[in-house]
């Protein structure tokens, strides 16, 4: 709050208000993408049941469409942008998502998700060196970055309770991206022994997509 209301709320004041009024401006192809992906968004919370709640995520995700067109709309943003409007006022969610696209993870939401691919080619050399017969099971399989990928574009709240993927997200605000790392790895590493013993791609995938069952209390970075 001290830092919105220092750094941002007096040299930005009335910006988000100018682009929610100008929000109709916004192409047509990028309106329809953030429309498909709005009840996709925390669907099972309350606050996203109701046309208040949905309202507000369009608002935002329309607004920063306009206010910086290099980017438009991504996929995935739509999720971390419902979390932060559970805490935060609707000016304050666009300035945090503001900060997470342009600053916090440059990049990865963009058309070509370049930042992600680049973390992903990362993260598979962390993984090789920590888990490295998990390593080498996937990559014979051919599925590690086509699921990983996504958990890293919405900081995990597509895969982990979200009980536990908000104290992720506060993590990742203190630490950095090191943190999406540490926690990927936990994850893989609480589910080795079941991944050794898929044979297929589809079983991979059906697995590494029901991760949601891992424990809470496991969710420490693996280190």
């Amino acid at each position: 709050k001290q830092w919105y209301q220092r750094r941002v709320r007096g040299k930005y004041r009335g910006k988000y208000e100018k682009l929610v009024a100008l929000s109709g401006n916004v192409g047509t192809i990028e309106a329809d993408e953030v429309e498909r992906d709005l009840h996709r968004s925390l669907p099972e919370h309350p606050a996203y049941q109701s046309d208040k709640g949905i309202s507000a995520l369009r608002r935002v995700l329309l607004a920063y469409a306009l206010y910086n067109s290099n980017v438009g709309y991504c996929q995935a943003m739509n999720m971390i942008t419902s979390l932060f409007l559970l805490y935060a006022s609707e000016e304050e969610t666009f300035w945090l998502l503001v900060a997470v696209v342009e600053r916090l993870l440059p990049d990865y939401y963009n058309k070509k998700v370049v930042g992600a691919i680049v973390d992903q080619n990362v993260f598979e050399i962390l993984l090789k060196e920590n888990l490295p017969d998990l390593h080498k099971h996937l990559a014979n399989l051919g599925v590690l970055k086509m699921v990983t990928m996504s958990w890293f574009l919405t900081l995990f709240l597509s895969i982990i309770p979200f009980s536990s993927a908000i104290h992720i997200v506060d993590c990742f605000f203190y630490e950095g991206t090191k943190f999406l790392f540490q926690v990927a790895i936990q994850i893989l590493h609480h589910n080795q022994s079941a991944l050794l013993l898929v044979h297929d791609d589809g079983e991979a995938m059906t697995l590494l997509n029901e991760l949601q069952r891992v424990s809470a209390t496991r969710t420490h970075p693996y280190k």
